[in-house]
């Protein structure tokens, strides 16, 4: 299908495209990559009036590390994510959650910004996010908030954005190998949305004991699901396989599990404990790694 007609803006600067976005409120919308944007007003699911385009805005694509914590610029493409080496090394899990997004030319234009805002229940950012406690950095013409990733996503496609307001900037604490970690996504192909995603964070003392576990499951309801009986069986536990096992058998999806033409909430159901069991036992195999 072809969109309706709309009035398109290309504001070189990031002040210029925000006062755009009040001028023309919930009329106007913005674009950085498009991969998500144009095929729903193909579909006509979306018709803004109004596009703000991002692309030809400096300085807003940036990844780098102060004091500890790791800045993402909005425009920071999936590719640029999925190719840092600050990621790969400082917080590989971001990195790894990038690389599985579409395909290849999805990824040289989609942005992290974009895919935060879109709010897609199944995309490969919102558990991480959630699990890593990052903080989005929102402005308007008017000023700049802090939201924290736990809280911005409301429901299926719906974020704490204000109509006037933009993802600038997204923050997420540095981590090394003291941290076990995985990101792991059950889908019909490797390019599709998840059925079932999972975002594992790990800590433990030098004995191996686990101090503190972040499991967050997406796809399986409106916004991230945050496992909070799988960390309370891992905490204080020896991180081993067995209690990998034992933990993953206490998850529990809600009623708002979704059911389409890729899997039931039944399906979603059963396989969701398989996937969190492989994605605890692999970010506990990366902890035992660190210490040969």
């Amino acid at each position: 299908m072809i969109p309706r007609s709309f009035g398109y803006h290309d504001p070189a600067t990031l002040d210029e495209a925000l006062t755009l976005l009040g001028e023309y409120g919930e009329d106007g919308k913005l674009m950085a990559g498009g991969q998500s944007l144009l095929p729903m007003m193909k579909f006509r699911l979306a018709s803004p009036a109004h596009i703000v385009d991002l692309c030809r805005i400096p300085g807003v694509d940036t990844i780098e590390e102060s004091n500890g914590e790791i800045r993402i610029g909005a425009l920071a493409t999936h590719r640029s994510l999925e190719d840092s080496q600050l990621l790969k090394s400082r917080c590989p899990i971001l990195a790894k959650a990038a690389s599985s997004i579409g395909d290849a030319q999805v990824r040289n234009l989609g942005t992290i910004g974009g895919a935060i805002a879109h709010a897609d229940p199944a995309a490969n950012y919102s558990p991480v996010l959630v699990a890593l406690g990052a903080r989005f950095v929102v402005r308007s013409a008017q000023g700049e908030r802090v939201v924290a990733a736990a809280d911005f996503y409301k429901d299926t496609f719906v974020t704490a954005l204000r109509p006037s307001e933009m993802v600038t900037e997204i923050r997420v604490l540095a981590f090394g190998r003291e941290v076990g970690w995985e990101h792991a996504k059950l889908s019909r192909r490797a390019s599709d949305f998840a059925l079932v995603g999972v975002a594992v964070l790990l800590r433990a003392d030098a004995a191996d004991v686990c101090t503190q576990a972040d499991v967050v499951l997406g796809a399986v309801a409106p916004v991230p699901v945050r496992m909070q009986g799988v960390e309370v069986a891992l905490v204080g536990k020896p991180l081993t396989s067995a209690a990998a096992a034992q933990a993953a058998s206490v998850t529990k999806l809600g009623d708002k599990t979704p059911s389409d033409v890729h899997a039931d909430a039944a399906y979603r159901a059963e396989v969701a404990p398989v996937c969190v069991r492989r994605a605890l036992e692999a970010a506990i195999n990366r902890m035992t790694a660190r210490n040969k």
